[in-house]
């Protein structure tokens, strides 16, 4: 068992809509109030670890009401705000090690006080109710290089090396140990000083690496996870099938807390990288986009990961050992059709590159060209997303359809980007993929992003303006795309049938089955 009867206890406002529809979020009939020397107790078998929270989050409530979508009561959210104000106490742990975990599940079920499970790395909506509790898991930062690491009870799966990490280690970490002992990670395409936690693997799974060696997902040997009656569990391909399934695309913390993961580290890989920028224009953008579809499934199978946008392409790829000038006969096609629609000039300019690893391309002043692809600045994204899945770009008339539907709605939203970095054809050694991701996950070479931003000081109303802008922009891509679906990490608030699209059908079902279990 699971521990069925703790999600009573457990309460989950805010994150992303694959919890609330996960039936994680629960809320007790009445939350318990406990006398201040049961706290003062389970402080001190903490070591002193348990806080009491000051924390608030003004956003709660827009999203609250968008979430309304996914038929759970959010009156709570606004609770975010006047827990603070009205004297009423929340508290977190300082976790520094799984024991502190376990005993926090365990006192969670002895006494009943709500338990927060955070979605993400901030701590955005995080104290939603007085007297309840939550766990930061920021202080557990190890991370070690394993040599030769055999998943336990695994005989028919070779060794690997691997980087093993605690959920609070910053990707700084892991991606420079990763460096010294030339391997590489498959994670984020996200800068190695970033203060980014190992969150990320589990949340962002998506990866510039991925056409060619799977996401950050598909590389994870091995999970230690406390589950909700307060049990340390491992969890791989050989034991724990259920929860195995379910923690590969069912939700961070999902079914219970993940203290450890370890990941397969591959051989130090040089890397290959174009660029073009273009002058940004409806014209040169469709233009531009016509060249992509063209290419669309050819580049995914050679391994080429990257973004399009407004103001051109980034394209990388780990496959031709950073030599330019095979990657450039890969790339043929494209480049041709790049150089057709530059007849007056259009394309500004085309840059290659290569890098000795991964990590040193991360830390190199040519990754500042993705900070072009990256989301706009804000205090939050307003997004919707679309997975493009294979069978459109077989089509003539279904890559034209395809280009319109990008290009005509990009006007009533603040940005639009294509990702290259799905984990196209990919297929493991063990032949099954077995994630909870959504099938289309691994049928689509593009996801395509409409993005919007809040600035600070924004009216709740015009907030809701900006979010349902990226909503009604996915609809000609969710008309184009029938059986499709969304990379349920970077989706739309009011996204329909969230269940398929998130997970599809039978992937659905097996999740509620391992949450009940």
């Amino acid at each position: 068992m699971h521990g069925a009867s703790f999600f009573s206890t457990v309460v989950q406002i805010i994150g992303l809509p694959q919890w609330l529809s996960l039936g994680f979020d629960h809320r007790p009939a009445a939350v318990p109030v406990l006398a201040q020397d049961a706290w003062a107790h389970f402080n001190s078998s903490l070591g002193g670890r348990l806080h009491l929270s000051t924390a608030t989050s003004g956003p709660c409530s827009v999203k609250a009401e968008l979430l309304k979508n996914f038929s759970f009561d959010t009156s709570g959210a606004e609770m975010a705000t006047t827990a603070v104000k009205g004297g009423n106490n929340a508290y977190y742990v300082e976790a520094h090690d799984t024991a502190d975990i376990v005993k926090t599940f365990r006192f969670v079920n002895q006494t009943g006080v709500p338990l927060i499970l955070n979605n993400l790395d901030t701590e955005f909506c995080s104290f939603p109710f007085p007297n309840s509790l939550t766990v930061l898991t920021e202080s557990m930062t190890n991370v070690d290089y394993i040599r030769s690491f055999k998943p336990r009870q695994c005989s028919t799966i070779p060794s690997n090396p691997s980087i093993s990490f605690s959920p609070g280690a910053s990707l700084k970490k892991i991606y420079s140990l990763a460096e010294q002992k030339g391997v590489t990670v498959v994670g984020p395409s996200i800068r190695a000083g970033s203060t980014e936690s190992a969150a990320s693997f589990l949340q962002d799974t998506t990866s510039v690496l991925a056409p060619a060696f799977g996401s950050a997902i598909d590389n994870v040997l091995e999970f230690e996870v406390v589950t909700p009656e307060g049990e340390v569990r491992i969890v791989n391909s050989c034991l724990e099938p259920d929860l195995w399934h379910a923690l590969r695309g069912g939700g961070v913390n999902n079914f219970g807390l993940v203290t450890r993961v370890t990941v397969k580290a591959h051989p130090r890989t040089p890397l290959t990288v174009f660029s073009a920028s273009i002058k940004p224009s409806q014209s040169n953008v469709q233009r531009m986009l016509s060249a992509m579809s063209q290419n669309a499934l050819d580049l995914a199978k050679a391994g080429w990961g990257g973004y399009a946008s407004a103001s051109g392409i980034l394209l990388v790829n780990p496959r031709f050992g950073g030599n330019v000038e095979k990657a450039v006969d890969s790339l043929f096609p494209l480049k041709t059709l790049l150089q057709n629609m530059d007849v007056d000039g259009q394309v500004v300019e085309e840059k290659w590159t290569s890098f000795e690893s991964y990590g040193s391309w991360l830390e190199s002043d040519e990754y500042k060209v993705v900070e072009s692809f990256i989301l706009p600045p804000s205090t939050d994204h307003p997004i919707s997303s679309r997975l493009i899945t294979d069978s459109l770009f077989d089509d003539a008339y279904g890559k034209e359809d395809l280009v319109k539907a990008i290009v005509t709605p990009i006007q009533q939203v603040d940005s639009w980007l294509i990702s290259f970095n799905l984990p196209y054809g990919y297929q493991p050694r063990e032949g099954k993929i077995g994630t909870s991701f959504t099938p289309a996950f691994y049928r689509s070479p593009w996801m395509v992003y409409f993005v919007s931003s809040l600035q600070p000081g924004m009216k709740k109303e015009d907030r809701l303006i900006k979010y349902s802008a990226v909503a009604k922009a996915n609809n000609f891509l969710r008309y184009l795309t029938p059986g499709s679906g969304v990379y349920s990490e970077q989706a739309d608030l009011s996204e329909p049938n969230h269940e398929d699209a998130f997970w599809g059908a039978d992937n659905y079902k097996s999740l509620l089955a391992a949450k009940r279990k």
